[in-house]
């Protein structure tokens, strides 16, 4: 008999614990053996739980991990501690552990992967990123071999709803953000979704699993969504763009650079179809061209549901992403930015972009200020709201077109 342990007991552990409960019978189908889940721990024992079994919760770590042997371990804490030490305690004990902790992840998963490979066994985090997407395992399954050259996507739920509410319903951040708290989108603090460390956490963890190594943070630039403005809509309406926030990452000289930030999405794009709480990730690579994948992004039950077939697919299947030692990096392009500019910061922009020699190809005016959108700008270097322009942007004082790939 197969026996699970479940780390935490919020939406996603309930989730998890569920899902084992509701799909019994096609799990041991799939496993060839029978299961039991053994214990979980959470912090609260004061917290209504009667549909449990009675002696199943407990709030002891050390009664936890000593009075209990686990074939495996979902973890559904949060956070970096203690879901650190507790995850770290069962790979070097050779036992693996399920995940949905991007924050952790991303900024331990190097070492916990170490972990698990000199404890013999996995660490599973397909869940951790783009909600019921598989797109972790279809990296190490389905393409395990193919080279990927760049990854983008749209990687948060929450802000993809707002954004298009802002956008096709011409509704003020402050409005919609409010009501992504009442649907449960975001959290009652929502920092994590609209300064984009959510988006953030998983670019990094679709970086070490499309390029072969974790990369340093600082090589992914991240800008939130707080200060988009009513005329960064309209502007963008006039152009024809959906605003959306992108993570973006590629192999530059050997290493991984990447951006998370709002950007300007053209008509033609398939991620300016992306809407509501749906999130989309595309790779790129010499032997696919462009490869999409899309699905719910935000929402307890798919997160849980993602995590249980991450354990059924490791159980089944012992391979991994294999990145060729040669791997491809992403051709060389121009980027264009666009780069608003208000009237208090005209004189700051315009001496950044004589000291950067920055091309601005087009001034879009507006009474609020001026919308630029420049070329292979170091945009990193400016204070000011910037967006990311892909596709086909028209040009409002030209015939011409901006292709932006």
């Amino acid at each position: 008999m197969l026996k699970i342990g479940i780390l935490g007991f919020g939406t996603v552990g309930k989730g998890v614990y569920d899902r084992f409960h509701r799909t019994r019978e096609t799990i041991e189908r799939q496993l060839g053996e029978s299961f039991a889940i053994e214990a979980i721990l959470v912090k609260d024992r004061q917290k209504d739980r009667a549909s449990l079994e009675e002696g199943l919760v407990t709030t002891d770590w050390d009664e936890f991990k000593n009075h209990h042997s686990y074939d495996i371990v979902f973890e559904a804490i949060g956070g970096i501690e203690p879901a650190y030490s507790y995850t770290k305690h069962f790979l070097t004990q050779g036992i693996p552990v399920i995940s949905a902790n991007k924050k952790l992840i991303a900024s331990r998963g190097e070492d916990l992967e170490a972990c698990a490979q000199a404890g013999g066994t996995f660490y599973g985090y397909e869940a951790a990123v783009a909600g019921a997407i598989p797109i972790i395992n279809a990296l190490r399954a389905t393409l395990s071999t193919t080279s990927i050259d760049r990854v983008r996507g749209i990687l948060n739920g929450t802000t993809n709803y707002m954004l298009t509410e802002m956008i096709q319903k011409e509704r003020s951040f402050a409005d919609v953000l409010l009501e992504a708290q009442q649907l449960g989108y975001a959290e009652s603090d929502p920092t994590d979704d609209i300064e984009s460390y959510d988006a953030w956490y998983k670019l990094i963890i679709l970086s070490r699993l499309c390029f072969g190594k974790w990369s340093d943070t600082e090589q992914i630039t991240r800008y939130g969504v707080s200060e988009i403005e009513n005329w960064h809509v309209e502007v963008a309406n006039e152009l024809g763009c959906q605003v959306k926030l992108i993570g973006d990452a590629k192999l530059e000289d050997g290493e991984v650079r990447g951006i998370v930030s709002p950007a300007f999405v053209a008509g033609d794009e398939l991620l300016a179809s992306i809407n509501g709480v749906v999130n989309a990730v595309v790779l790129y690579g010499e032997d696919i061209d462009q490869l999409s994948f899309a699905g719910p992004g935000a929402g307890g039950a798919a997160t849980a549901n993602s995590m249980v077939e991450d354990f059924i697919l490791h159980s089944r299947y012992d391979g991994d992403r294999v990145v060729a030692e040669e791997q491809h990096e992403a051709k060389e392009e121009s980027s264009y930015s666009m780069v608003f500019v208000n009237q208090a910061s005209y004189g700051e922009c315009l001496h950044w972009a004589e000291a950067y020699s920055v091309e601005i190809v087009e001034s879009i005016p507006h009474s609020e200020g001026e919308a630029w959108i420049v070329k292979n700008a170091a945009v990193d270097e400016l204070s000011q709201p910037v967006y990311q322009l892909y596709g086909n942007i028209q040009r409002i004082t030209s015939a011409n077109e901006v292709k932006v790939s």
